[in-house]
């Protein structure tokens, strides 16, 4: 089975048109809804992943989007599964974010202090994650983005998360995009190296869900996981 595990302020409607491009090429696909009956002002990135893993097998491939990469990352470093795709994404401990991005987040430490969940302002995110993308349609995605835990967004911009490489015993395919603000291209290469892993670049701004490019992903995916199905 592909599960698919959606980022930060999304949810698993996103990855619609994915699961149809691999519906239709026979393959069981599963969206996770990572925040379906958790905690906003508990939860810990931890428990994202617990929740993903409880339902996964060693005959599973992990797609992960955004913070879905890093816990892609994290269930290859716990359990055995079968491949993993990271596509645009979070970076565990000792890859930073650039400077930019950590001082433009500064503002939210008031509502990461008082744990409310919430979400970056549009300018935030237009500049950062939907570079590139028509104006009207940016601000329609934006409204589309959910809230996300203020403990795991200290979480992931603080880069709390340690996954120990060494550990990772499954192959793993890491795509960026060349707009990305925060995932950037340079610094999802650096991550690709950690594991020794395929790296990929493609156009387009971090949502890669509302680019174009989209199916040439998805193309890219089925590639890598038709060498480990049997």
């Amino acid at each position: 089975m592909l599960i698919f595990v959606h980022g930060m302020l999304s949810n698993a409607d996103v990855w619609h048109p994915i699961i149809n491009y691999f519906n239709e090429r026979n393959f069981s696909c599963k969206a996770v809804n990572l925040k379906e009956g958790l905690n906003l002002r508990k939860v810990h990135f931890q428990d994202y992943v617990d929740k993903v893993k409880a339902i996964t097998t060693e005959e599973d491939i992990i797609i992960g989007h955004s913070m879905g990469g890093l816990i892609v990352q994290k269930i290859a470093e716990e359990a055995n599964i079968k491949c993993g795709v990271a596509i645009c994404s979070a970076t565990p401990k000792g890859l930073r974010y650039h400077r930019g991005i950590i001082l433009s987040s500064v503002k939210y430490a008031p509502k990461v202090i008082m744990g409310r969940p919430f979400k970056q302002d549009y300018r935030y995110v237009r500049k950062y994650t939907l570079a590139g993308l028509e104006e009207e349609k940016a601000k329609n995605f934006y409204k589309q983005m959910e809230k996300q835990s203020a403990i795991v967004t200290h979480e992931l911009g603080m880069n709390r998360i340690a996954v120990d490489e060494k550990k990772v015993r499954c192959p793993l395919l890491f795509i960026t995009t060349k707009q990305d603000g925060i995932c950037t291209p340079e610094l999802v290469k650096r991550l690709a190296e950690k594991y020794n892993a395929e790296y990929k670049i493609y156009d387009g701004c971090h949502y890669f869900f509302y680019n174009s490019s989209w199916k040439d992903i998805a193309e890219e995916i089925h590639s890598f996981i038709k060498k480990y199905m049997k």
